[in-house]
């Protein structure tokens, strides 16, 4: 008897302890996920560094080309959030937005960003496979524009966008239209116009993207607006090992009309290693023969590390008038955390 009391004591005692541990599991779990919870809604910061070397007509220089930090945070499933600011140079705000995510058809974003034009503008410089822009999306995209803003292809407005015909994980057709100041980025408007911009990308496959952009917009005090208006279209190939890229635009600044287009080819292989082959062609001004340019660019991209990217571009410029061609030497580490 003596022996059952005491084996029954052991079992209601084992039991108590292991109800008692559950529950003290139980509440760190909840705690855990509270936690991770709170966590989650934190922005979650990132950045990049661009050192850069130029050589160029017996003259050579290293700079910082970029020098970033990247704040992204989702409070809520339908709700998220970006800054991201540029330290190389002068501190400046590259992109300040806010997006409600409503529907896959149809989400709105407001604040700073990327203008819905051009199938190249919308790379960052994490994603963009050579030193810089192909001229003609440095031109008329808002890089270096004609129209005098040097705004890394953004501008402050509101803009909506979505996709249709969804199948395997990816969109048959996406859009993107934005209203703008047309100024550029960290200024107010100088005019009561507002520009408007409109991109459509179409993928019958998942590798192929066929884009059309249009841009109508204003520049200029008021009383003394001016046209800037552009139109491009696009064709992208990129199977994750071949690449093939080209873009035509055309546009008109003020009175000047401008056009230029570019082909990039590439080959990814060993998953390190990426020569690129472009032929790149402008003209600032179509009725200015000696405003043509062509540049024709060999180059690679080189992945030691997912953190790590050395990239190596030589490019030949060319121009109506000979002695001002020239080549360029660039190379560029990017290291990013």
């Amino acid at each position: 008897m003596k022996k059952i009391i005491i084996a029954l004591s052991l079992l209601t005692a084992s039991l108590f302890y292991t109800v008692q541990a559950q529950a003290q599991v139980s509440d760190l779990e909840e705690r855990t996920g509270k936690l991770e919870s709170f966590l989650s809604k934190l922005p979650k910061m990132s950045g990049f560094i661009n050192l850069r070397y130029q050589y160029e007509n017996n003259s050579n220089s290293f700079d910082i080309r970029r020098a970033r930090l990247d704040f992204k945070g989702e409070p809520a499933k339908w709700f998220d959030y970006r800054l991201q600011v540029d330290f190389a140079s002068s501190p400046k705000i590259i992109d300040a937005f806010v997006r409600l995510k409503i529907h896959p058809m149809f989400n709105v974003q407001a604040g700073q960003f990327k203008l819905a034009f051009s199938l190249e503008n919308p790379y960052g410089p994490l994603d963009l496979e050579t030193l810089e822009n192909s001229q003609v999306v440095g031109y008329l995209s808002g890089f270096n524009d004609l129209a005098g803003n040097k705004a890394a292809g953004r501008d402050i407005g509101v803009a909506v966008y979505g996709g249709f015909f969804k199948q395997d994980g990816y969109n048959i057709v996406d859009y993107f239209v934005g209203l703008y100041n047309g100024t550029g980025i960290n200024v107010k408007d100088n005019n009561k116009h507002k520009d408007i911009t409109g991109r459509i990308d179409i993928h019958p496959i998942r590798p192929v993207t066929l884009s059309a952009s249009y841009y109508n917009g204003k520049i200029g005090p008021d009383g003394e607006l001016a046209p800037r208006t552009r139109y491009g279209f696009g064709a992208r190939y990129d199977d994750g090992k071949i690449l093939f890229r080209g873009e035509y635009i055309k546009g008109k600044t003020d009175q000047k009309d401008s056009d230029g287009f570019y082909l990039l080819a590439g080959y990814t292989f060993a998953d390190k290693f990426q020569p690129l082959f472009k032929y790149d062609y402008m003209r600032v001004d179509i009725a200015n023969e000696n405003s043509r340019q062509i540049n024709y660019l060999v180059g690679i991209d080189y992945w030691p590390h997912k953190m790590f990217l050395l990239q190596v571009d030589y490019t030949y410029r060319t121009f109506i008038q000979k002695e001002k061609n020239s080549g360029l030497l660039g190379i560029m580490l990017t290291a990013r955390f």
